[in-house]
């Protein structure tokens, strides 16, 4: 096939060219960051003279991009995306209704609830990783960068600062009292996200007229007013940043911890911070030379398997994760991999494994045996292909 492949810059868009082009097909890349997801009249001059130029067959991105699916939908050409970032913006939903669109998400309970919508154009399909080339650097291993990335426990990754406190400190004490007892109690469980199934929609509206007469203009998550989407992402990111903190700090006190990230929160200042790590060419390093590497998922990923946790397992990395209902269902817990459900849980099961080397190379085994199987990229691209009667 003849794919128009737009590239915003993305972790995957390598790895999916990659196997694109080994399995036959050709792939004109348009490199570009929008500067606006809706309007950008450069990207859209352009991106129209590649589709009237060429005989494309689809168009195809990682991610979904409002601006390509409304151009794939003036030029009746299909518009493939597959997004390793959730949630996507609920912003301007009308751009997701095309017919023209097929957007595969990663997290089932995010597609279903799109489903649940009429959205006949979302499906669910997990991510892939590019085993040949995560184990390839993870074995390019200098004494020096061994030197550098051992460490008991690792950790890579945001720690999401929100708005949140800015959004609730006009509040109403009712409505703080309340959003802090829903971050209390998601802090405690695993395995399904409450947040939005508490959040009424007058909320969202109360917290709005109580900045506006407050004289307060916030950005929440692109919206400058309160809307219930940006209010519940707003406080799944909450919810991570504590999660995040609590269990590194915890964790720092009985073992060597290291975390990868620009964010230095003063809350982790006995931890020690390495900075930001290469995708491409450190990071697999640090995964294989980690004895644990830990998977703490944006809780506004309700189900699905991030790709940070399919990277740690590809580069032969041990991972220990909270509960996610998609890594329990592809891989065995406790033989393919180490999945906690609580913070003392957490704290126990990395004082087991740290203490038993042989276990722990028996997981790293068995979960790369199970991402051969169920986690490559030609698969999922034959699959995505099918489903969108290419």
């Amino acid at each position: 096939m003849n794919i128009l492949f737009y590239d915003f810059v993305s972790y995957t868009q390598k790895d999916v060219a990659y196997y694109l082009k080994k399995a036959g097909h050709h792939c004109k890349t348009v490199v570009y960051k929008m500067k606006n997801a809706y309007e950008d009249d450069f990207f859209e001059y352009r991106f129209k003279g590649y589709l009237s130029e060429g005989n494309f067959d689809c168009v195809l991105s990682m991610n979904f991009h409002p601006l390509v699916a409304k151009i794939c939908f003036q030029y009746r050409i299909k518009y493939l995306s597959w997004s390793y970032d959730s949630p996507i913006s609920k912003t301007s939903m009308e751009n997701y209704r095309y017919p023209t669109n097929y957007i595969f998400l990663f997290d089932r309970m995010e597609a279903q609830r799109f489903q649940s919508q009429g959205m006949e154009q979302v499906f669910h399909m997990p991510l892939a990783v590019n085993i040949k080339r995560l184990t390839s650097t993870a074995c390019s291993i200098s004494p020096l960068e061994k030197e550098a990335y051992s460490s008991d426990i690792s950790f890579v990754g945001k720690f999401y600062d929100t708005t949140l406190n800015e959004i609730v400190h006009p509040a109403q004490e009712y409505d703080k009292g309340f959003i802090q007892a829903i971050v209390d109690a998601q802090l405690q469980v695993y395995g399904y996200n409450f947040v939005e199934d508490c959040i009424t929609p007058d909320l969202p509206e109360r917290l709005t007229d109580r900045l506006a007469n407050a004289g307060i203009e916030i950005n929440c998550d692109g919206s400058e007013t309160i809307t219930k989407s940006a209010l519940v992402h707003s406080i799944d990111k909450d919810i991570t940043h504590r999660e995040r903190i609590l269990l590194l700090s915890l964790l720092n006190r009985r073992h060597i911890v290291n975390y990868y990230s620009s964010e230095r929160p003063r809350l982790l200042k006995d931890v020690i911070c390495c900075g930001t790590v290469n995708y491409i060419s450190d990071m697999p390093k640090v995964f294989r030379l980690s004895k644990i590497n830990l998977n703490i998922t944006l809780k506004s990923i309700q189900s699905g398997i991030p790709l940070r946790a399919l990277d740690i397992m590809g580069s032969g990395g041990f991972l220990l994760s909270n509960y996610q209902p998609e890594l329990a269902e592809y891989f065995v817990p406790d033989r393919d991999v180490v999945l906690y459900e609580s913070i003392p849980d957490a704290l126990a099961k990395a004082d087991f494994y740290l203490a038993h080397e042989d276990m722990r190379q028996s997981v790293i085994n068995h979960a790369f045996d199970v991402l051969n199987t169920h986690f490559n990229y030609p698969m999922r691209i034959k699959q995505m292909f099918q489903t969108a009667g290419l």
